[in-house]
């Protein structure tokens, strides 16, 4: 265990030291379209990561710099595109990133949802080969229709898909209280006879083989999981127009708005 943290930390120091490069160069203005942080969600990529498996398959969402940043190896050549104008579109725009050199990552969406259904798709390819399917998405995605739709797909079909879900209280510029009812992932996965797992902030060592555990069933058996990890999004916006202070940020973060915090991974892994 003490080296699985210890190489998770690793992980997430890269990620985060990559991140608040970027930041630093937004805040310069070098960039020509915004880049969505994940400031607080490097834990997350990181474990995935450490519990990766050749030919294993990501699905991510329009958030992914705390993936890429870990899976491609040489991030800042891509990112760099977003300099100028001209380059956007060829890589496919900030939010969704593409590295063809990456083969990790296999899909990445700018489009709320969307990644459910495709990772369906990759689905019947990792049952082939006997892997699985990471697929990524937030607590906003998980409003989306196909997301319903998806997971009892995967399981009629036996699909191997752990969908993990990335819980930061946000979508947009509003909390879940603000913009729906309460929903309980646990009896959503219980309605379909799928596995659910919570990962709360706090428990992050307790968390690492608790992962550990979820992905060797989804392996073993050939079946669909829920993951839903609570995160905390370091830094914040102020909405100029309502005042209103965000936790939902895409880049331009300044030291003082909270890069660390007591929730931090770095405090809890080191203790």
């Amino acid at each position: 265990m003490h080296k699985k943290i210890e190489k998770i930390l690793s992980l997430v120091k890269k990620s985060r030291s990559f991140q608040i490069n970027l930041n630093n160069k937004m805040l310069k203005k070098n960039f020509y379209v915004p880049i969505h942080l994940a400031l607080g969600h490097e834990f997350v990529s990181s474990l995935v990561k450490v519990f990766f498996k050749k030919n294993d398959i990501l699905i991510l969402s329009h958030r992914n710099i705390h993936f890429t940043s870990i899976f491609s190896k040489k991030p800042e050549a891509y990112y760099s595109n977003f300099f100028k104008k001209k380059n956007v579109y060829k890589y496919s725009g900030s939010m969704n990133y593409f590295d063809p050199k990456c083969k990790e990552i296999s899909y990445s969406s700018s489009i709320l949802g969307n990644n459910f259904s495709i990772a369906c798709g990759f689905g019947f390819k990792a049952k082939k080969r006997k892997n699985i399917v990471i697929c990524n998405a937030g607590d906003g995605a998980i409003e989306e229709g196909t997301f319903y739709e998806s997971i009892m797909l995967s399981k009629s079909l036996k699909l191997p898909i752990a969908y993990l879900i990335e819980d930061n209280d946000w979508s947009m510029s509003t909390k879940k209280s603000e913009r729906r009812c309460k929903l309980n992932m646990k009896y959503l996965g219980k309605s379909l006879n799928v596995r659910y797992y919570f990962f709360p902030l706090k428990d992050i060592k307790k968390n690492i083989s608790k992962y550990e555990e979820a992905i060797k069933y989804c392996r073993e058996k050939n079946e669909p999981i829920i993951l839903e990890f609570e995160v905390n999004t370091l830094g914040k916006v102020l909405d100029k127009v309502s005042g209103k202070v965000n936790k939902y940020h895409h880049g331009k973060i300044s030291i003082e708005d909270g890069l660390l915090n007591n929730n931090d991974i770095f405090k809890t892994l080191n203790k």
